[in-house]
């Protein structure tokens, strides 16, 4: 089968005339090809049901039909002319479906096949055969170039929108948005929001580069697909944050969207959920954050966390003397780092001692040893659910007082 960078030699006659003569000598041919894909008798002037003006329709048709009489006579399969790449970029823009256009494409290229095939004699079977090769050649280039058009203008139009969207994520966020920018970003503001702070359990391997991971590629994608498009984000290879409106996604319909962007992205998320009027966003994002943070800390499995499936936990990470005393309970351990160091790696590996004893390259007799020393130290047993959970609340409520404590060093004057 010839290719695009093979040339066809041989001039191909049908009905005793060169094939080419059946499609270049017919003055109206490309106008009763067009009312056949359009399905009505020619209009100029008029738009076709897929949304094209029908002059530029016939454009576009005389300029595949000469590709068409190019290759029947013999010629190289020549490159789609810019004029027609630019007409078709122009449809895109202007909301011509491509499946309309890909649709018109083949039943053009059938419409001119039978015309071949109504001029032919039963001599002519090789000939027919060969015009149907060199066709399918004009026809894949055409439907590469038209689809690589529209693809351009589709990236074009995702790229500004989802550089408005994040300008519009940031100002919302931070809650300096102003209401002339609101009206040019092209968005339709909602009255409240839904705050989703996503969080990616691990990063897969081979993310390296400039370019985004596939997973956040595949987010980006799912999101683009919600009613009026992609909302505004703020999305990097660690997670991100993400503004709902309440038109899109209220009530329940939380639960439903974790497993539509899970199984998007295929790799383990966590997500905090929090509800906001558009003035409290700010205050929003901070409380949907520290919750998947807080679900991080106490290696929930994935899922959606909000305010309700946290509280109790929330509470022991605000700052108070109940903070200090709840970390306090793990000082025992201090000189003992093998012992605090198993307990995080068992929790993280939900209590699986067997890979426990693998990640840390230790018997699992060794671990069940540690944890007992654990619970020896502490007088919280990891064994049991009441002091599994005084020990992760610990951990937590430890580790945001090594952070107050490192910020406090931080300060301006301090230690001085």
């Amino acid at each position: 089968m010839p290719t695009s960078s093979s040339p066809c030699a041989e001039v191909l006659e049908i009905g005793g005339l060169p094939a080419a003569a059946h499609l270049g000598g017919d003055p109206r041919l490309s106008q009763r090809l067009l009312a056949q894909i359009a399905g009505q008798p020619s209009r100029t002037g008029t738009t076709m049901p897929c949304g094209a003006r029908w002059t530029e329709a016939a454009e576009v048709v005389r300029g595949c039909l000469e590709l068409a009489v190019a290759v029947l006579q013999g010629s190289h399969p020549t490159a789609v002319p810019a004029a027609l790449k630019v007409r078709i970029g122009e449809w895109a823009t202007t909301g011509v479906a491509l499946e309309a256009i890909q649709h018109s494409t083949h039943a053009g290229f059938r419409f001119v096949l039978d015309e071949l095939w109504h001029r032919a004699t039963s001599a002519d079977g090789h000939a027919l055969a060969m015009a149907g090769q060199r066709l399918s050649v004009v026809l894949e280039d055409i439907e590469t170039t038209f689809t690589a058009a529209y693809l351009r203008v589709v990236h074009a139009e995702a790229a500004q929108r989802d550089d408005a969207g994040e300008v519009l994520a940031s100002a919302l966020i931070t809650g300096s948005l102003t209401s002339t920018w609101a009206r040019s970003s092209g968005f339709v503001l909602s009255e409240s929001y839904n705050v989703l702070a996503l969080a990616t359990e691990h990063q897969p391997v081979g993310n390296t580069g400039s370019r985004p991971p596939r997973w956040l590629q595949r987010l980006r994608m799912e999101l683009s697909s919600f009613p009026g498009g992609s909302p505004p984000a703020l999305l990097g290879v660690n997670g991100g944050t993400v503004l709902i409106a309440d038109e899109i996604l209220g009530g329940t319909a939380a639960v439903g969207l974790f497993d539509r962007l899970q199984a998007a992205i295929g790799i383990p998320l966590r997500v905090g959920l929090a509800h906001a009027p558009i003035d409290k966003i700010p205050a929003a994002t901070r409380q949907a954050h520290e919750l998947v943070d807080l679900a991080e800390r106490l290696y929930r499995p994935p899922g959606v966390y909000q305010m309700s499936d946290l509280v109790v936990e929330y509470q022991v990470t605000r700052p108070g003397p109940g903070r200090r005393h709840l970390a306090a309970v793990l000082d025992p351990l201090n000189d003992q780092p093998e012992l605090l160091e198993t307990l995080v790696v068992h929790l993280r590996n939900k209590r699986n001692r067997r890979r426990t004893a693998n990640i840390m390259h230790i018997h699992p007799n060794t671990v069940d040893y540690r944890l007992r020393r654990v619970a020896i130290e502490t007088g919280l047993d990891p064994a049991h659910v009441h002091g599994l959970w005084y020990l992760q609340a610990a951990l937590v409520a430890r580790a945001h007082e090594a952070n107050a404590a490192d910020a406090a060093q931080d300060e301006p004057g301090a230690g001085s």
